[in-house]
């Protein structure tokens, strides 16, 4: 919302600029408004992207490692997702089947995985009000000013065909929210999946509320695999559902295969698998 509203302003001042400097005259000068307020949005739409690109800098991979999230990078990014979701025509409905009020306490989200707008989603709906931040790919951290935003605000890098780098994030993970400084979003499945069918879990992820004690909060997300598709002539609906919150007493004596496979079922439940 804040990074449409500073390119709107900024169109508008070009806009309004422009047309003192040419006044509105003859007939055919009508039109140049509108033109100038398209042209306006997107000089400021440039000078948005140019001033966050500054701003991600110090997130950059070869800053210094940083012990605590930055708030700064993580209203950004957030705010970032909300805008890429709006434009490209996604129209939310959230559905609970359980109280909508997420722990106040750090917790594990999960959700199955379809399309790369599914943690943008998330991260638009949570990620300012709960410090989410996403175990991801490797591949995510090289998009262009997010993903510098996406180290600074916490995110993590799992390269899931290396299991002693995949332990240690998965250990840094389980200090983030020890350390009270992030909720940590998971895609179990490991990767997006083809057929948008729920595949099986990497139950090593689990092992993050198993330790810390956190609750778990499972949710399923359905139709983000048509935003390309549909977009630009249509717009999309995604369903995104809050299944169930499980709290450590829930889950209490249950190994992590036995979780993986319990919050896999509920989500199968959910999915209508």
């Amino acid at each position: 919302m804040i990074v449409e509203l500073i390119i709107i302003l900024l169109g508008l001042a070009f806009t309004v600029g422009i047309t003192f400097v040419i006044p509105v005259g003859n007939y055919y000068h009508y039109w140049a408004p509108f033109l100038l307020l398209i042209a306006g949005y997107l000089i400021g739409l440039a000078i948005v992207w140019g001033i966050l690109t500054i701003f991600s800098l110090p997130y950059g991979k070869n800053s210094k490692k940083r012990e605590k999230p930055s708030k700064f990078a993580q209203f950004w990014l957030s705010d970032g997702e909300s805008y890429i979701c709006r434009h490209a025509r996604v129209k939310l409905k959230i559905k609970n089947n359980t109280d909508t009020a997420l722990p106040k306490e750090r917790f594990l989200i999960i959700c199955n995985h379809l399309s790369k707008f599914d943690p943008m989603i998330m991260g638009a709906l949570y990620g300012k009000k709960h410090d989410l931040a996403f175990i991801s790919k490797p591949t995510n951290f090289k998009i262009p000013v997010g993903g510098k935003f996406m180290r600074g605000a916490g995110f993590l890098s799992i390269d899931r065909f290396d299991k002693l780098k995949s332990l240690e994030i998965i250990k840094e993970a389980q200090d983030l929210i020890t350390n009270n400084y992030a909720s940590i979003g998971v895609f179990p499945e490991g990767t997006r999946s083809e057929d948008e069918k729920l595949h099986e879990f990497h139950e090593g992820v689990f092992s993050i509320a198993l330790k810390t004690k956190c609750p778990i909060v499972v949710t399923t997300i359905k139709n983000t695999q048509s935003i390309h598709k549909n977009f630009p002539k249509r717009r999309t609906v995604v369903e995104f559902e809050i299944i169930k919150i499980l709290f450590p007493e829930d889950y209490e004596g249950m190994i992590a295969k036995t979780l993986s496979d319990h919050c896999h079922e509920l989500m199968l439940n959910s999915l209508g698998e």
